[in-house]
């Protein structure tokens, strides 16, 4: 018997406003939120056929196409909070038919997509199931087979998951601890434990792997063409000249042109990654 179709959902809110508790520059703070959202829909969409994002921040499916995550983006019509968020992607998906969703946070820039294949099917046995964050107090994923999703996210959620009937499935159950699948962010702790699992492509190009942690946050503003390297040369707010390497940009810009402002990270001279 063929197993029932399953779709993932993610409610993001603006990243103006995520992150709050990691004790960065605002710019950079601001970075990782966006660069951790891009990672966890990546890991979901390699897992799922079908993965919709709930959000209402102006042109993100656009701005997450040309990041390279190919995903659906519906508004929350209204609907405040990530719970509700969640329950009317849930519907969404319904209506698709898909008969599985599977809700996971937006902030598992170390999440695997072995490792959620991993959890759904572990979840299988279960109506409602979900995943409890590294401290056991939180959630990470939510499931649901052929029932409403009911979110009980924020807070003491595995508590609340819990006492809502859904079952919590074990590293046993799931056949490894997937580290990765538990490894939310919310603090620079939790960020030194992500990076040491390994982070996707989107965060790792803000890690200076000689130090294990981030590069150093710097404004930068473009000068000229360095083109025998095929690399520009860049002045920081301090006056100094450093190198920004064309592959810093990403896909969000093709080059910076001559007095363009950009926001970055660096090491030992070098633009790691730079953005707008």
């Amino acid at each position: 018997m063929a197993t029932p179709p399953a779709a993932g959902v993610i409610a993001l809110k603006p990243i103006a406003h995520a992150k709050s508790r990691l004790a960065v520059p605002d710019p950079l703070r601001r970075r990782l939120a966006w660069t951790m959202a891009l990672d966890s829909l990546a890991a979901l969409s390699r897992a799922l056929p079908h993965v919709l994002v709930v959000s209402d921040q102006p042109a993100l499916e656009a701005e997450l196409r040309r990041a390279g995550i190919a995903v659906d983006v519906i508004s929350e019509s209204g609907h405040v909070g990530i719970n509700s968020a969640l329950s009317r992607g849930a519907q969404v998906i319904r209506a698709q038919g898909f008969a599985t969703v599977v809700a996971c946070v937006g902030d598992l820039p170390a999440l695997r997509p072995e490792s959620v294949l991993r959890v759904l099917e572990a979840s299988r046995p279960h109506r409602r199931s979900f995943v409890a964050d590294a401290s056991g107090v939180g959630t990470t994923m939510l499931l649901a087979h052929d029932v409403d999703l009911a979110p009980q996210f924020q807070g003491r959620s595995a508590a609340a998951h819990h006492a809502s009937g859904a079952e919590s499935l074990s590293a046993e159950e799931i056949g490894s601890p997937i580290a990765d699948a538990r490894r939310d962010v919310d603090t620079e702790a939790d960020l030194a434990v992500a990076i040491g699992l390994g982070v996707g492509l989107a965060t790792d190009a803000l890690v200076d792997h000689e130090t294990g942690w981030l590069g150093r946050y710097e404004l930068i503003t473009a000068t000229q063409w360095c083109d025998a390297d095929g690399e520009q040369l860049v002045v920081t707010s301090s006056g100094r000249r450093i190198v920004l390497p064309v592959a810093a940009l990403g896909n969000e810009l093709r080059h910076a042109r001559v007095g363009q402002r950009l926001h970055s990270v660096e090491a030992e001279g070098r633009v790691l990654s730079a953005w707008l």
